[in-house]
């Protein structure tokens, strides 16, 4: 095409390449023929002398890596891939298939730390090795990152690889496998003991009171993160999950209580989120705090009303408040950093404690009974055993 044009193009090294020019190009480029696909790419030089020695310095590389077989006979790049696997994944996302929050997350880690790195690569030669020599990569620049943290890289990873699978840019998906030399550890997830949680509730009123003399434009936002709050830890739902809920969704019931009174809940339908859809049976708390943003939005009409519970995820505040308050970090050891994924963490926990069995818990978070025994029941302990000190002789501590 480049003779077809009026266009130079130089046989080097007895013809195994060469180097040609192209239309709205002032660079020479270089390429070759093999196994039928003709691979180019540009030299970056103006000058014939200059291009000649990029080339041949290219070629060279190029043949080193067929001979390795690290050579990949397509041009696209992980980067490529990535970008139409975002595309795809956020399609989804509005389809109601996958969660909003998931993809959010995925875009920021493949943007802040996988793509600075497998950026350039050839999609086709990302194996199980890459992966380790990313790992090597990543622990030397955060020799403390924890295990949770690369999974969610490689989670990032693997999207990007799936869709280039499905696509056909790729004949084979590769498996990773990871090995550790220390076993895995089930981490506590961090929650708010009762005084705790009062203390939270204390601290955002008292924030929402001085932003009326200081702030007053700022008190609807204050309001709706104290009923974001009061909501989470009586339902249970994940940020995600809560983020999706319509007025539309919610429907309040009543039932009566251990003590026979007779007390609103709300059922919450079409839940969407990281497990699919679903359905959650609140506690009590979470009718009042309904009932105030209805008031506070003016819905007239719940039942038909499409419009999202809550306007905005007030985060910075909401870390604000936990700073304010010094519940910003557990007591435990060591000190875990609490966010609004805490709040779920405080319904299971409230739950367990107040003797609900783990299947319904799990059935209602739409989470396995497994997760809550070992991210919750574990490590409460004593705790969650009333009976434990029961005998049956007269002896009791043991003492004599």
């Amino acid at each position: 095409m480049a003779d077809a044009a009026g266009l130079a193009k130089i046989d080097l090294m007895n013809g195994r390449f060469h180097i040609f020019q192209r239309l709205n190009s002032s660079y020479w480029w270089v390429g070759f023929h093999h196994k039928g696909k003709y691979i180019r790419e540009s030299t970056k030089e103006k000058s014939q002398a200059a291009a000649e020695v990029a080339a041949e310095s290219w070629f060279l590389k190029k043949q080193i890596e067929i001979q390795s077989g690290q050579f990949a006979g397509s041009t696209k790049t992980f980067a490529s891939a990535a970008k139409g696997a975002l595309k795809a994944y956020k399609e989804a996302v509005d389809r109601g298939h996958r969660s909003e929050e998931t993809y959010k997350g995925i875009e920021i880690i493949l943007k802040s730390r996988v793509l600075p790195y497998f950026g350039r690569l050839p999609v086709e030669t990302i194996s199980n090795q890459t992966w380790f020599e990313f790992k090597e990569y990543i622990y030397n620049l955060y020799p403390q990152i924890r295990r949770t943290t690369l999974h969610q890289y490689k989670n990032a990873v693997r999207v990007v690889l799936n869709h280039a699978y499905q696509r056909g840019t790729i004949k084979i998906l590769p498996v990773f496998k990871d090995s550790y030399t220390t076993s895995k550890v089930e981490s506590p997830r961090p929650w708010f003991s009762f005084s705790e949680y009062y203390k939270l509730l204390a601290g955002i009123r008292r924030h929402i009171e001085s932003l009326k003399e200081i702030k007053p434009r700022w008190v609807e936002a204050a309001e709706e993160l104290y009923d974001y709050v009061i909501f989470g830890v009586n339902t249970g739902m994940r940020v995600s999950e809560i983020s999706n809920v319509r007025f539309c969704d919610v429907e309040i019931k009543s039932e009566k209580d251990n003590d026979g009174k007779k007390k609103d809940f709300l059922i919450i339908r079409n839940i969407k989120g990281k497990r699919g859809s679903g359905t959650c049976k609140s506690y009590y708390g979470a009718s009042s705090a309904f009932h105030r943003i209805c008031s506070r939005r003016k819905i007239k009409s719940a039942k038909t009303s499409t419009a999202k519970l809550f306007v905005a995820h007030h985060r910075d505040l909401f870390n604000t408040i936990l700073a304010e308050t010094n519940l910003k970090f557990s007591s435990g050891q060591p000190p875990a950093k609490r966010d609004f994924i805490s709040l779920r963490a405080t319904y299971i926990c409230f739950r367990l404690l107040a003797g609900v069995d783990p299947y319904e818990i799990a059935t209602n978070c739409r989470t396995s009974v497994q997760m809550i025994r070992d991210h919750y029941a574990r490590h409460l302990g004593g705790e969650l055993m009333p009976n434990i000190n029961r005998s049956g002789s007269q002896i009791e501590g043991w003492d004599r």
